[in-house]
């Protein structure tokens, strides 16, 4: 699977946004690409310098990390630090100016740091008014009944999520997912290894669990803070022993990320990343670690990935980019949701372009029709199907597979 970053022309700024304001390059052109998105120069230098990284920075004294400011001063950076202080390129004789009046890098990069602007925007940081003081948290149990098999779950009396889960009726996707697993491994997942990236409470880690028993791990992500206690918990008291949470968000870097956590719902949180458009009203912004999935395997010793639930409201596309490598090499089926709402929002992505963008990077797109059988999706036309159902008839959200192989189909 490969997904191809767009080229913006403000990819330079970003750079040596990087290398000004956090001493150090960045991740990946992807990364770049996301914070170029912005445009406005104003907007990254406030972004960085507001950051917990550029905090931490400047508390440190700026270091440098890497050799990079061992270069020559250029017009590039030169062009680049205006961009970022005053959202406008120099002329050429302000640049001359510059390299004129500055011996190197570093006092180009000092000038930047301490200028009045900087010195603004470092102010302004933690001067919030607080959150209101927390209410009391009621606890609640309930069994769920996917398909044959029923769950005793954990969950907060009074948030969204939970109560909309105790209304029922059980979700269609929860048993989508089931018989997509059962299917596609009727040895009972022997030596498996499954993902489910934004876990919440934890019904679909039981779901995927449960669906393959003989599994080798079960890795179970989720950077909200409220619903870890309730998934380690609910793992634990229905004896998920295999099943491992990391608290953490997935995307297709490592570092930290803004999470906006919404009030009343954790189903609705959210990364909150340089080209969202998501509101920050009536929700809590925590800073959370973010890792690419391939860097997390590499590290837990795991050499295999064989299936990828998603759903993280919008960022599903930087998921499956941070889980390249072991998505070409293991060919891991991914269960994802398709939602409208969140790719036009928090994805700030034209849906249509998304769906092109998952047809193309996979050998087989799958959907649903009407009475809930999968089906492939093989051309365009069948792209315009989806996007026209999961519009008209779906509220605008619906389970997508995307995989390299069909024999799975067969024993659905």
């Amino acid at each position: 699977m490969e997904l191809i970053v767009t080229n913006i022309p403000n990819m330079e700024t970003v750079r040596w946004a990087y290398r000004f304001i956090l001493g150090r390059e960045a991740e990946n052109d992807s990364v770049l690409g996301h914070w170029a998105a912005l445009g406005d120069g104003r907007l990254i230098f406030a972004y960085f310098v507001q950051s917990p990284e550029g905090i931490r920075h400047r508390a440190a004294g700026f270091p440098v990390f890497g050799s990079w400011n061992m270069a020559p001063l250029s017009e590039a950076a030169i062009r680049a630090a205006y961009h970022l202080r005053f959202n406008a390129i120099p002329s050429a004789q302000e640049i001359a100016a510059e390299l004129g009046a500055q011996p190197d890098l570093a006092s180009l990069r000092l000038g930047l740091l301490t200028s009045p602007e900087a010195a603004a925007l470092a102010a302004a940081v933690g001067k919030e008014a607080p959150a209101p003081a927390a209410p009391a948290v009621r606890f609640e149990e309930h069994a769920f009944t996917v398909l044959d098999r029923t769950f005793q779950l954990r969950g907060e009396g009074g948030e969204d999520y939970w109560r909309e889960l105790v209304a029922g009726p059980v979700d269609p996707s929860l048993e989508r997912l089931t018989r997509l697993i059962r299917a596609a491994f009727p040895d009972g997942g022997a030596g498996r290894v499954f993902a489910d990236v934004g876990a919440n409470i934890g019904l679909t880690s039981l779901t995927m669990a449960a669906a393959a028993p003989y599994h080798a791990e079960l890795l179970c992500f989720e950077p909200d803070a409220r619903s870890l206690p309730l998934l380690r918990h609910n793992l634990a008291s229905n004896e998920m022993g295999r099943a491992h949470v990391l608290e953490m968000a997935l995307a297709e870097r490592d570092g930290l990320a803004r999470l906006r956590c919404g009030t009343s719902n954790t189903a609705t949180s959210l990364l909150l990343e340089p080209h969202s458009r998501a509101q920050m009203t009536n929700a809590t912004i925590r800073e959370v670690p973010v890792r690419r999935l391939d860097s997390v395997l590499a590290e837990l010793g795991i050499a295999r990935l064989d299936f990828i639930k998603i759903d993280v409201e919008g960022g599903e596309t930087q998921v499956m980019m941070g889980a390249n490598e072991a998505i070409r090499r293991d060919q891991a089926i991914i269960f994802t949701e398709f939602n409208l709402w969140t790719q036009m929002t928090v994805g700030a992505r034209n849906p249509m372009e998304v769906l092109e963008e998952w047809r193309a990077a996979f050998r087989h797109m799958v959907t649903f029709d009407r009475a809930g059988r999968p089906f492939p999706i093989i051309d365009q036309d069948g792209l315009l199907w989806v996007l026209h159902t999961v519009l008209t008839e779906r509220s605008c959200v619906d389970d997508l597979i995307l995989c390299d192989r069909l024999d799975w189909l067969e024993r659905w």
